[in-house]
This record gives C-alpha cells, structure tokens and sequence, in this order.
C-alpha cells in the first residue's frame, strides 16, 4: 500500500513540476524588455501654463539636441548629408533593386540605374523653363522610375513633385497648378497630355515606355502641344552631366499634397532636404536593435511612393542596403497578396485602411472552432507572454481567408493620417493583425503639413492590449521620434489637468518640421502615463 502512495505522489510531482518548469524552457523569452513600455518618452521637467510638458524620444532627451541628419561619417568628423547620400550609401552597401511584374521578376543593375541618374538629369537641366528652378511632377505607379525620378531631382537640385497613381485628369492638372511644373513623368498612353497643357504651365513630358511596348514611338505625336521624350531613349542615347558639388539645402527638395486641417484646405507642403533626412535618420533607430533594417532584408513598399510616409520608410531600406522589391500593384487598387506575394519580403509598409480591411476580412473568415481557438491562443502569447506567433504549417493547417505573404515577414509598417481621414487602428486590432500576419507592426501617426515622416509611433514590441477611459477607446500611438518633440496645448474642454490625462491639441517642433519654430496641428490627443500620445476616437 505504502508503495502505491509513493508511485502516486511521485507521478503528481512530476505533473507539478512538468507544469511549472516545461512552460519556462518553450516560452523562451518576450520579443522586448517589458520595462521598456512603462515610460517610452522623455518627458520634460517642467511646463508652460495651458500645455503639457514637452515629451521627446528616449533617444534624444530634453536637454540633448535632435536628430537632423543622416550623420555621414568623414574622416574624424560627421556631417548630415541630404538625400543623394542615401542614394551613396545604398550603392556602397552593394543593395538591389527588383520589379515584379505579374509572376516575373526583373533584377536592375543598379550602376545602370546611377547612369540614367545623369542623363536624366543632364536632360531635365537643358529644357527650357519660365521659373528658374525647375519643378519635375512624377505621375508613376511603384517602380524603378519613380524611384531614380526621386534621386534625379535631388543630385540635380530640381523640386520633385510626386503624384499618386492612378488619378482623375482633373485632380492631376490641379496638382500641377499648385506646384508651379511645368516638367511631367508619366506613363506613356495613359493622359490626354493637351487637356493638361491647356489649363497647366506644363511645357516638357517624358514618357515611359513598357518593354514590350518600345517598338512604337509614343513620342512622334504631331498634335502634342508640349515636348515629348521617352525615358528609356534618353537613357540609351543621353549625355551624362557631371553632377553639381552643391545644392540649395533652403529650397524645397520635395513637394506633398495634403489636406491642412486648421484650415480645411487642400495645400502643397515644401519638404527640404532637413526635413528628409532627419526623418529618415530617426526612423533608422526608432525601433529595437534587432528589429532594425539590416541589409539581408527584402522590403516591399506596398503603398503608393507619392506617400510621403511611404517614401521615408523606402529611404531608410534603401540607406540600410535592404534589397527593395517594387511592385506597380499596391493597395487599395490591388490586393496585399498581390501586392507583396511574389516579393516575399521581410518588412512592408502597407496604407491604414488596407490593413484594417484585410484584418477584418481574415478573422471574420474564422469559421471553424479550430482557427479561434488557434487566434485566442496566438493572441495570449502577444499579450501575455510578449511572443509573436511563429510561423508554422500547424498554424496554418486549413488556413481560412488570410493574405501567404510567405514565412519571412517580421516587420509590418502602418501610419495613421489624419488628413486623409484614415480610421484609428485599436491596440487590439493590432494584436489580431499580429497574429494574421505572425508579424510585428509599428504604428505610426503622420500629418504631412507638420512634418516628414513619423511624429511618433509605436514600440516594434509593444503588444499590451488596448486601455479604454471615459473619454477616449483604447488606441495609441507611441513616443516621438529622436527628430522631434511633442506637447499638448490647451483647446477648449482638452486640459492639460484633464483627469484622464494631459490633453489637448497637437503641437510639435524639430528638424523635420515643416516650418520654423513650433507647428500647431490641430489634432486634439492626450498624453498616456507610458508616455505614449492616444489617438483614439472619442468614446
């Protein structure tokens, strides 16, 4: 009998054990330090009457100067550099550039890609224009041309006007109008160019020529009132310029399209060559050292390049050496799976909305009690044991209605716009798309008339479920980056005594800031006791 007892006790200490010690070696370890999340900025120590003290990135603390440069190492010295060395330090960290096209995939030489840099703009630089500084617009769908469009202004010191694509005639020709060009890319066939020329000052076009379609010539056009030439025969028969030593840093380098919400008028932001490069530098190391861009990395920009958001997160792939696959197809005119599935790559940056739609899609396409049951397990390890779900054809068995974008996906990049009207995304609706994607996500908050770039953004680690108050829902928006500061002032019934918190409207300063001194957005938020700025829509 004594020897029954003794099996029994030795078989429940064994389960006693096996249950307090197995999970400690299969857990492993949080993808972050926890401690990290309980104060994420650097909060000034003393305030101004109406506003709240002014938060900084851990970064850059109150009292140390922010981030404004790319720190471009020469010799024993650094300097800030401007958006051609991001070009420089791409082509020096030996990166590649790819272009999907359906199921193919097209591999540019980028010492090809550097020659059309300078027959482009030995070209552009010859035509004749009515303003002394030449404004080039790019009307191009994501692709190796509106990339080099991008670094032909800068190396060359034009204004670059970038425009989404696809557009109505109209709003192009409006876009036009407000930023005074008089020079246009575009692909070839798809304007009616005289419509534009008549209410434009658009005096110069070069066309875009699809491989398989350079057999005609799109630019022996008898009617056309303005200059045609097509990319690819001033790539094969232009001069090389020898490129300038020294450009106008106090112009604008770049011109965005957004919508000022003080105001509620659409308006043309100029971005200068500062207001680039510190936001991309902070964007650099925004997130964890282990979730940085590395150069093994394949990154896709899944949204439109004319995003200005879209376009810094591009540039710090590009300063980084990723490999950067570039696909014509982009939400929400495509699908995400068509978007990224033949890229396979390993950090995206995807519109809002898209996301939010392609989350919502997916996990009301959980039918059965298996796939909940896997998506209430996949959300305890985010939110309790601080792990994103790993990839696995378990998780995967039976898969319901979610985008393959393939197993190296580790870093998913969204921003919330105002100014597009864009919905805020909740703290638990990133912890679904989490574990949609078994991916990381960092969401950020941009306003294009304020600033390039983030204004702050999330953690990379950061998978604590939302916190709902009397007043706001539970969604936030992280602690600024190391190229900014940011304080609320008071606006109305949003104090900074409010008793959920400092609230009020946004007001920020810094190198990427479009305009000198401080920047008053509009935008009503409110400062959490992490340190991190709410978002959240009113409850």
């Amino acid at each position: 009998m004594s020897s029954d007892v003794s099996y029994i006790t030795y078989t429940l200490l064994a389960v006693v054990a096996g249950l307090i010690f197995v999970p400690v070696f299969l857990d492993g370890e949080p993808d972050g330090p926890p401690m990290a999340l309980l104060q994420q900025s650097s909060v000034g120590p003393t305030r101004r009457k109406n506003e709240s003290a002014v938060h900084r990135s851990r970064e850059t603390p109150v009292g140390f100067p922010l981030r404004q440069g790319l720190g471009i190492q020469e010799g024993y010295s650094k300097r800030n550099g401007d958006v051609r060395d991001i070009w420089r330090v791409f082509m020096q960290k030996v990166g590649h550039i790819h272009t999907v096209l359906g199921n193919d995939k097209i591999v540019h030489s980028i010492e090809t890609l550097d020659a059309e840099i300078d027959t482009l703009g030995h070209y552009i630089f010859g035509l004749p224009t009515a303003s002394q500084r030449k404004s080039v617009a790019v009307y191009l769908p994501n692709s190796a041309e509106n990339l080099i469009a991008g670094f032909v202004c800068a190396f060359y010191d034009f204004t670059f006007v970038p425009i989404e694509y696809p557009a109505e005639p109209e709003v192009i020709a409006e876009k036009l109008r407000m930023a005074n060009a008089e020079i246009l890319i575009m692909p070839a066939a798809s304007l009616d160019i005289n419509d534009l020329n008549v209410s434009t000052l658009l005096k110069h076009v070069i066309l875009v020529v699809e491989e398989g379609s350079r057999h005609l010539d799109f630019a022996a056009d008898p009617d056309a009132k303005v200059s045609l030439k097509e990319w690819h025969d001033i790539a094969a028969n232009g001069q090389k310029a020898t490129r300038p030593e020294k450009i106008n840093e106090s112009q604008p380098h770049m011109i965005v399209f957004s919508k000022d919400l003080k105001h509620q008028a659409a308006i043309a932001v100029p971005y200068t060559h500062v207001n680039i490069v510190s936001a991309v530098s902070a964007q650099a190391t925004a997130v964890a050292p282990k979730d940085q861009f590395k150069p093994t990395d394949v990154f896709t920009p899944a949204s439109t390049l004319a995003d200005q958001f879209t376009r810094v997160i591009t540039y710090t792939a590009l300063l980084s050496g990723c490999t950067i696959v570039i696909n014509a197809v982009t939400p929400p005119s495509g699908s995400l799976q068509s978007s990224c599935g033949n890229a396979l790559p390993s950090i995206i940056v995807v519109p809002a909305d898209s996301l939010s739609e392609t989350g919502r899609l997916s996990k009301a396409a959980q039918v059965e009690l298996f796939h909940e049951w896997m998506h209430l397990y996949q959300l305890r390890k985010l939110t309790r044991y601080g792990q994103v779900p790993q990839y696995s054809a378990f998780a995967r068995f039976n898969d319901y209605d979610r985008p393959n974008l393939g197993k190296n996906l580790r870093l998913i990049y969204v921003a919330e716009n105002p100014a597009e009207g864009t919905k805020p995304i909740t703290c638990n609706m990133l912890n679904d798309i989490r574990a949609i994607f078994f991916s990381k996500v960092v969401y950020a908050f941009t306003y294009p008339p304020a600033a390039a770039g983030a204004i702050t953004q999330t953690s990379s680690f950061d998978y604590r479920p939302g916190e709902d108050t009397p007043t706001f829902k539970e969604s936030h928006v992280g602690a600024p980056l190391s190229c900014v500061e940011v304080k609320l002032r008071d606006a109305g019934e949003y104090t900074a005594e409010h008793e959920d918190g400092p609230m009020g409207e946004v007001v920020i300063a810094g190198p990427s800031v479009t305009s000198s001194g401080e920047y008053a957005t509009g935008i009503i938020a409110r400062w959490r006791s992490d340190g991190c700025l709410s978002m959240g829509s009113k409850a």
